[in-house]
């Protein structure tokens, strides 16, 4: 399958639309992470990208460079260890941008899941995240404000497949709808929910036949890595200045259709035998 393509073509956003903003990625390294992160500089944002590995990290800085003709800078942290979290919003107070993008999962079906395969994706997905928007929100709040942008999924149809990475991420939207009330008006929260991208994570994870069904949403096609940049450069900008605790769904309209299994087709044997109650 193709690996959606980074954003590598001018911004549809006027080149200073985010001027003067300073901006945070996690998981910026690769995929959609880098996709947001070259949006936003091509918008006008001085942009750092954190991960955990350096090495990619200094790969997608430069090609944002090379892409957008601005500097990336780049750190480390692991969104699940507090004390690195911190260490990161000490280095980078004057964020007013947050893209809170790193996070993961494995597919497989729910009975199957031991303890800890539970808590590792529910650690990263929901907890790494409230880490990142606590340290780094509580500081926008002590100082000029800012807006948080959390990247989750299709959730509210379920996702068979991944019931933990579907918990965690439904619960990182409702904490985002009630830090939206608490942290108003000096902080915007908002959420977007990707469909089918076919980035290097996703062909990584998930077996071929897995989303063939999108043929079947609105938009019959997979995403490509700049429609995440652009919503996201479109809600952490003035433009969305009257918006928040939202989720906006870019994902064909799959949100429509129902459910996308994170399994290939055939991998619920069970439902072919129901038993009646």
């Amino acid at each position: 399958m193709a690996v959606s393509p980074i954003v590598d073509t001018p911004t549809i956003f006027h080149p200073d639309l985010l001027r003067g903003r300073t901006a945070l990625v996690t998981g910026g390294g690769s995929g959609l992470g880098r996709a947001i992160a070259t949006g936003l500089a091509a918008a006008g944002a001085d942009v750092t990208i954190a991960a955990r590995r350096e090495e990619r990290l200094r790969d997608a800085a430069a090609g944002i460079e090379e892409a957008t003709g601005r500097t990336v800078g780049i750190d480390l942290v692991d969104i699940r260890d507090l004390e690195t979290v911190n260490a990161l919003a000490d280095r980078h107070g004057d964020v007013d941008i947050l893209v809170n993008n790193a996070g993961g999962q494995f597919p497989q079906k729910a009975r199957d899941f031991s303890p800890n395969g539970w808590r590792s994706v529910i650690d990263l997905n929901l907890n790494g995240t409230w880490n990142m928007t606590q340290a780094f929100g509580s500081r926008m709040l002590d100082g000029s404000g800012g807006t948080i942008c959390q990247i989750i999924a299709t959730i509210g149809r379920g996702i068979p497949g991944i019931a933990h990475s579907a918990a965690a991420r439904a619960g990182v939207l409702e904490l985002t709808r009630t830090l939206a009330y608490e942290w108003g008006p000096s902080v915007r929260l908002n959420c977007v929910a990707p469909g089918q991208f076919h980035t290097e994570g996703w062909d990584a994870t998930y077996d071929e036949g897995v989303g063939a069904g999108y043929v079947e949403q609105p938009l019959p096609h997979v995403g490509e890595a700049a429609d995440i940049a652009h919503a996201v450069t479109f809600l952490v900008s003035p433009a969305a200045r009257f918006i928040s605790g939202e989720v906006l769904f870019v994902d064909g309209g799959l949100i429509l259709q129902g459910p996308m299994s994170a399994l290939p087709p055939g991998g619920y044997p069970e439902r072919e035998h129901p038993r009646h109650m």
